[in-house]
């Protein structure tokens, strides 16, 4: 989806419609109807989704950047995590990388290293000799996942955390959930057809 409407252009829309649904087509309908309103002058937008089009229901991973977009559509991060069955993801570890070993991976982090760009890290780590890989030697959070501990605290306000985050969750359910906020609280207009 692209809009490239900007200022009275946008008054001139009066209709948004968003075809297919699944995870992107409901993420699409929040942000918009987040950003744009409810208002009597808002657009209205609708989105058709197909019931003859199956959603693709395998587990999906997520980068930091969805914490965001969550909170600015107003879900709730921990209905979100509840209904999707959705679990912390802090980076994405590579086993067997380069030779196939047991001691052999590597992590990729959400976050850059500290100091990045005013110094240079992978020279530092080089120069060091160290025998630690990269991402141990620049970062904490290698050592939080390889200790089995999440980004957060239960205590800790919802989106916000210790550690740089993503979700892992079932996207079928994902999907589920956005619609249903979409619709119940952000007044999207929902059309079961197939657009042909």
């Amino acid at each position: 989806m692209t809009v490239f409407l900007k200022g009275k252009g946008l008054a001139r829309v009066k209709t948004i419609l968003i075809v297919g649904g699944g995870a992107a087509g409901w993420l699409s309908a929040g942000i918009l109807a987040a950003k744009l309103g409810k208002g009597p002058n808002s657009p209205k937008i609708t989105l058709v989704e197909s019931s003859d089009i199956p959603i693709i229901g395998v587990g999906e991973g997520t980068w930091p950047s969805m914490r965001a977009t969550l909170k600015r559509i107003g879900l709730s991060e921990t209905d979100f995590m509840r209904f999707c069955n959705a679990g912390f993801k802090q980076g994405s570890e590579f086993v067997g990388w380069l030779d196939g070993s047991a001691e052999d991976r590597y992590y990729h982090p959400f976050s850059l290293p500290r100091g990045m760009p005013s110094i240079d890290p992978i020279a530092h780590w080089q120069a060091s000799n160290s025998p630690l890989d990269f991402a141990h030697f620049v970062d904490a959070q290698a050592d939080v996942c390889d200790a089995g501990l999440g980004p957060k605290s239960i205590a800790m306000a919802e989106f916000q955390g210790l550690m740089n985050y993503g979700y892992h969750l079932d996207a079928g359910r994902f999907a589920d959930i956005l619609k249903q906020h979409c619709r119940d609280t952000l007044g999207v207009q929902h059309i079961v057809d197939t657009v042909g």
